[in-house]
């Protein structure tokens, strides 16, 4: 049965793909995935944990660029349904739950990791090195929009409609109806 539903995944993510624009590699992947969602581009595609992609998501590469969304066995990826991004990179080991109609800018980092721990002893062994890091679920509102070039960092929530400014840096949570901005991010107005 598992086969089964593998080969129909990759058939499925094929025929969204033009001219090879895609890799998509599924490793013991549990998805939910609507069928009216889009990869344009160049994107790479690594699902390792349970993910579930909403109804009209689109993900966008343009020429100079590409997306990568990375889902490690484990972790769990909701994406809400009407989301868009561009060029964004997701990495997964725990949680990221991205809400409906959200807009994610250009070049905008999403992570829930620290990658590698905070003891450098720890770090001084690879493979304790990447055990150890610390992690902690990222949540995104509906409604909300991540401006181009953000990073938004492991632990936040970021409330419904809220604006993150171009190039913030994410590092606390943001309420609802509030728009952020700067490195790290800090409270601008609200809307």
């Amino acid at each position: 049965m598992f086969s089964y539903i593998l080969l129909k995944l990759i058939e499925f993510f094929s025929f969204l793909c033009n001219e090879n624009s895609a890799v998509f590699k599924l490793k013991w992947a549990r998805a939910d995935i609507q069928s009216d969602i889009k990869f344009i581009g160049k994107s790479y595609v690594s699902i390792g944990g349970k993910v579930k992609i909403g109804k009209g998501f689109v993900c966008r590469s343009t020429p100079d660029g590409f997306s990568k969304i990375i889902v490690q066995k484990g972790a769990n990826l909701t994406i809400g349904d009407y989301s868009g991004a561009t060029n964004v990179e997701i990495q997964c080991h725990n949680s990221i739950v991205i809400g409906n109609h959200v807009n994610i800018g250009s070049r905008t980092t999403i992570f829930d990791t620290n990658f590698h721990s905070l003891d450098w002893e720890i770090r001084s062994v690879r493979s304790k090195d990447v055990l150890m890091a610390s992690s902690a679920p990222v949540n995104i509102g509906d409604y909300a929009f991540i401006g181009a070039r953000c990073i938004i960092c492991k632990g936040v929530t970021i409330g419904e409609k809220a604006i993150v400014a171009a190039g913030s840096v994410v590092v606390k949570d943001i309420p609802a109806g509030q728009m952020w901005g700067g490195n790290p991010a800090k409270f601008i107005k609200n809307l």
